[in-house]
C-alpha cells in the first residue's frame, strides 16, 4: 500500500473518529493519545512515516507507532515479560521484557517461513496434493470440497495478489480433518513443531519451562495441539488470544487511567 492510500483510509478513520467524538458532550474532535500498530512496521523510517501522516490528520495528539508485534506482545502479557507467539495466516514470535520487545527470530513470509500459521500449512498440503501423495480418502473429500485444478493451484499461487492466503485458505480443511485422519494430523503437528524448534527455542534462557502465549487465529484453533507438544520441548502454551485488538485497547484505557 502506497503512502497515499495510507493517507486516504487514515483520513477516513479520522472523519469517523470524529464524527463519534463530536456525539459525545464536552469532548474534542481529536483524541488525545493515539496508538497505531501495523504489520511490518519496525523501522524507526517507517515509524517516522507513520506518525507524519497521522499528526496531519490528528494534529495535538500525543502518537505512538509501532509493530503489531508489540500489540500482540502487550495484549497477551501487559507489563509483564514473556515470551510471544502469533499464528495467524502467517507467524511470528518475540521476547518481550514488559516494556519493548527484547529478541525476534525473523518470520521469513510464507516461502522463507511462516511456519506454524495457515499459508504454510496450506502450501504442504497443497504440495503433497498436487504430487498425488495425500491419501485418496482426504484427497476425495479435498475435490469434493473445492473442486480445483491443477492450472487453478498454479495461477492462484504464483500469480495472484495473494498467495499467502490462498494457502491459508486450506488450513481450516486440513485442522478439520486432524481430528479424524491421521495424515491431516501429522503434517498439522509437523507444522506446529517446525515453528517451536526454528523460532520459540531461540528465546530460551535456562532449563526451566518457557511460558508462552499465543495471538492468532490458527493458534487458538490449534491450542490442544500445542499444549500436546509443548511439554516436548519444555514448553507450556499458557494463554491463548485470537485477536489482541479488544486486549490491547483495554491495556491502553489502564495505563490512561494511572
Amino acid at each position: 500500500m502506497s503512502v497515499k492510500d495510507i493517507a486516504g483510509v487514515i483520513a477516513c478513520a479520522a472523519d469517523e473518529i470524529g464524527r463519534q467524538r463530536k456525539a459525545e458532550p464536552g469532548e474534542t474532535d481529536c483524541p488525545v493519545s493515539l496508538y497505531f500498530y501495523g504489520a511490518g512496521l519496525v523501522s524507526e523510517k517507517q515509524k517516522s512515516q507513520m506518525t507524519e501522516i497521522l499528526e496531519e490528520y490528528f494534529p495535538g495528539a500525543s502518537i505512538e507507532c509501532a509493530s503489531d508485534l508489540l500489540a500482540a506482545a502487550r495484549a497477551l502479557w501487559g507489563d509483564t515479560p514473556g515470551i510471544v507467539a502469533i499464528l495467524g495466516t502467517g507467524s511470528n514470535s518475540c521476547s518481550y521484557n514488559g516494556v519493548s520487545i527484547t529478541g525476534n527470530v525473523p518470520p521469513g513470509g510464507y516461502i522463507l517461513g511462516d511456519e506454524g500459521g495457515g499459508a504454510a500449512l496450506g502450501r504442504r498440503f497443497m504440495s503433497d496434493y498436487i504430487k498425488n501423495l495425500v491419501p485418496e480418502r482426504v484427497a476425495e473429500r479435498f475435490r469434493e470440497r473445492y473442486s480445483l485444478k491443477y492450472p487453478d493451484i498454479i495461477g492462484s499461487v504464483y500469480k495472484s495478489q495473494n498467495p499467502a492466503g490462498f494457502l491459508a485458505s486450506f488450513a481450516p480443511f486440513v485442522i478439520e480433518s486432524a481430528g479424524t485422519d491421521r495424515y491431516c494430523r501429522d503434517i498439522l503437528t509437523e507444522n506446529l513443531k517446525a515453528f517451536v524448534t526454528r523460532s520459540l527455542t531461540a528465546y530460551r534462557k535456562d532449563g526451566e519451562t518457557m511460558k508462552v502465549a499465543v495471538a492468532g487465529s490458527i493458534g487458538v484453533v490449534c491450542r490442544e495441539y500445542l499444549k500436546e507438544i509443548g511439554p516436548e520441548y519444555g514448553i507450556e502454551f499458557c494463554r491463548f488470544v485470537a485477536s489482541p485488538v479488544e486486549a490491547v485497547a483495554d491495556y491502553h484505557s489502564a495505563r490512561n487511567r494511572k
